[in-house]
């Protein structure tokens, strides 16, 4: 019997079968998850991870469903998850219904387009229609509503204005408007820009820390001198409200308040200076006054540089957090 004639046939028979869709399917199945029981990225079994999950990208582009479960373990695949939902919104939104609340919670922030949001405010406005038009009696509502909440946080720029038109220069600007807007709107706040002639003077403190969730201190200036101040923070994860409070302020307080910002030359200060530090706060302070807007932006002001317009500046911001009756004292 002549064997090797017939190997030679089976073999390319063999590698055609290899090569199929639910062969390459598997074959990228067990790899990954291999490597996600080895978490490890240097291991064996992750080197070919990308390529892994860009085969069960393709596979599911050609129609097998399937492989969504795992495809949500990667909440980078910004683009592919926003493509899938509005080409597949039911079956999307009921796949991501069947995981639990922390995955879901990571894939809503891959739809969102993650940590620097979406690049495009078409494909914003066309998530956030689709999201908006799930029936409230719907099934995949709530898994929707979690979307469509963290989309809107993610990219509040592209529905709200925050910031006048280039008021940040540097090469980071549009990071640091789309970082701003995401936790001004996570707060409640509205902007203050464009400001209205006929509106009480208000000062606003959004207080960006790197590890805890934000804090905005609120100053509206009554007509008699007086003022009202208002604090809320947020938790960690921008989702409970920690604190959430008002209280009167005397016009002494007030015209303490506004010395300082005078003495730190508030109105003429450049608006940014060069990042002085990687972690420690983001200080956003706001003024709308007789029609007139303002923002000065500082990290940790006073901790490096010591200057007769850094320490005001940083008293006045920590006289905002006394009067609200939540003292910071000195540190950023």
């Amino acid at each position: 019997m002549r064997i090797a004639p017939i190997l030679a046939l089976l073999v390319p028979i063999l590698s055609v079968a290899d090569s199929t869709p639910s062969a390459k399917r598997d074959a990228a199945l067990k790899a990954i998850n291999l490597c996600i029981r080895r978490n490890e990225v240097s291991s064996r079994e992750c080197r070919k991870l990308n390529a892994n999950v860009e085969t069960l990208v393709e596979v599911y582009q050609q129609g097998d469903k399937s492989v969504l479960p795992t495809l949500f373990k990667f909440p980078y695949l910004t683009d592919f998850y926003g493509k899938a939902l509005l080409n597949d919104p039911d079956g999307f939104l009921t796949a991501m219904s069947q995981l639990q609340q922390r995955d879901q919670k990571a894939v809503a922030d891959g739809i969102a387009g993650g940590m620097f949001g979406l690049r495009s405010k078409e494909r914003f406005e066309a998530i956030r229609s689709l999201l908006r038009g799930i029936p409230d009696v719907a099934p995949i509502k709530a898994t929707s509503q979690l979307c469509l909440n963290t989309l809107e946080r993610t990219n509040a720029r592209f529905f709200q204005t925050y910031f006048p038109p280039q008021t940040f220069t540097s090469r980071s600007a549009d990071f640091q408007v789309r970082w701003y807007s995401a936790e001004m709107y996570a707060l409640g706040e509205g902007p203050l820009w464009p400001p209205s002639t006929g509106s009480e003077p208000t000062y606003r403190l959004t207080y960006i820390p790197a590890f805890t969730g934000p804090t905005v201190v609120t100053l509206t200036v009554l007509p008699d001198g007086k003022g009202r101040v208002a604090i809320k923070t947020l938790d960690a994860n921008r989702e409970a409200t920690k604190v959430d409070e008002t209280v009167s302020t005397t016009r002494d307080q007030v015209d303490q308040f506004l010395t300082l910002l005078d003495e730190a030359h508030f109105w003429t200060t450049p608006t940014e200076l060069p990042r002085a530090g990687l972690d420690g706060a983001e200080w956003i302070m706001e003024a709308a006054k007789d029609g007139q807007y303002r923002t000065v932006v500082r990290w940790c002001p006073d901790i490096e540089r010591k200057s007769t317009e850094e320490i005001p500046f940083a008293n006045a911001g920590r006289l905002l957090f006394e009067i609200a009756g939540h003292k910071r004292s000195g540190g950023c």
